[in-house]
């Protein structure tokens, strides 16, 4: 049975690009960095680490969180440090067409998910 962490960067692997630079809007490949601090942050007993999440990582685990496994009912967000703005850049092809920009969210009106989360 794959873990939580595996398929989180199954899925950021599949539908994030690299949001800036050179490769910029070529399908993500997560450091092993990048991968080990997602294992650290996504446990199979639910739980998440509480560490915060910075940058371009950030980015793809609020889309991971807007339209994404971990959306609705899959447990809470870690803390997230990253404007809306680098979300937006970072979703793929088949993110964005899930997605739209309301101001300077990013939301996932069939899931009713937004980045920034949005007070209930």
């Amino acid at each position: 049975m794959r873990t939580r962490a595996a398929r989180n960067i199954d899925w950021i692997e599949n539908f994030c690009v690299v949001p800036s630079g050179p490769a910029k809007g070529q399908y993500v490949k997560l450091s092993p960095e990048d991968k080990a601090a997602v294992a650290r942050i996504y446990h199979d007993d639910g739980g998440l680490e509480s560490e915060a999440v910075i940058g371009v990582l950030g980015s793809y685990l609020a889309l991971l969180h807007v339209c994404g496994v971990e959306a609705p009912g899959n447990g809470p967000a870690p803390v997230l440090q990253v404007d809306p703005w680098t979300v937006w850049a970072a979703a793929g092809p088949r993110a964005l067409a899930v997605i739209k920009r309301e101001g300077e969210a990013v939301v996932c009106p069939e899931l009713r998910t937004s980045w920034p989360r949005r007070a209930a």
